[in-house]
């Protein structure tokens, strides 16, 4: 009953899901369909994947908005502040037995790929093209209990800063490759998370955003 009621559970979380494992996000730049409070982007695990009772129960869900990049030239330098904002969710008697929630991101296929960045780990040093997956090593979260359909549900929002640059020949240059981020509206983030357990690290569900650049 038990592997029934998560699996169900997850598909409630992952509400705005295709029946299949693709997911079609909502374009930022389409008004009418803004990713935002009423229009989430969210994944579920590969269907082809055989579940246990134990893996639903461990299993992490996502609901995720439009990733903002903020844009600024300054003197020769492009700075662009990527605001990570992720929400994971997870079965509270999941949580209850899990040690670590693991969160990664893949910008390979958006601008950003060409460009170092810099962010500040727990100890409040600031780390070069270098992110920590581990979630116990990074203190932008909150964790918060919620329900969902009287369910209750571990809410992990991940909230923070990387900040990527280029210094160019010029002012002019920067600028000219600030307008063209400004321009793109359909580049995509993948994220991807799993929890670990008991020495198990149980399955990876993924999820996509859309990047917003902006000024």
């Amino acid at each position: 009953m038990k592997t029934v009621f998560s699996l169900l559970l997850i598909s409630v979380i992952l509400w705005g899901c295709s029946k299949k494992a693709d997911v079609t996000p909502v374009k930022s730049t389409d008004t009418s369909k803004t990713a935002g409070p009423t229009n989430p982007i969210s994944a579920k695990p590969d269907s082809t994947v055989k579940l246990t009772k134990d893996d639903t129960a461990h299993m992490a869900a996502f609901i995720i908005y439009a990733q903002k990049v903020k844009t600024n030239v300054s003197g020769k330098t492009l700075v662009m502040a990527f605001d990570e904002n992720v929400n994971i969710f997870l079965l509270a008697e999941g949580y209850q037995k899990t040690s670590a929630i693991h969160l990664k991101e893949d910008w390979k296929k958006t601008a950003l790929a060409a460009f170092d960045f810099t962010t500040v780990n727990q100890d409040g040093q600031t780390t070069f093209n270098s992110i920590d997956d581990n979630l116990n090593n990074v203190k932008f979260k909150t964790i918060s209990d919620t329900t969902i359909n009287g369910v209750p549900v571990k809410k992990v929002n991940v909230h923070r800063k990387l900040t990527f640059s280029k210094v160019y020949g010029s002012a002019q240059l920067a600028t000219d490759q600030q307008n063209l981020l400004l321009a793109k509206t359909d580049e995509l983030i993948t994220f991807s998370s799993y929890t670990y357990y008991n020495q198990k690290n149980y399955p990876v569900t993924s999820a996509v955003a859309y990047v917003q650049y902006v000024k």
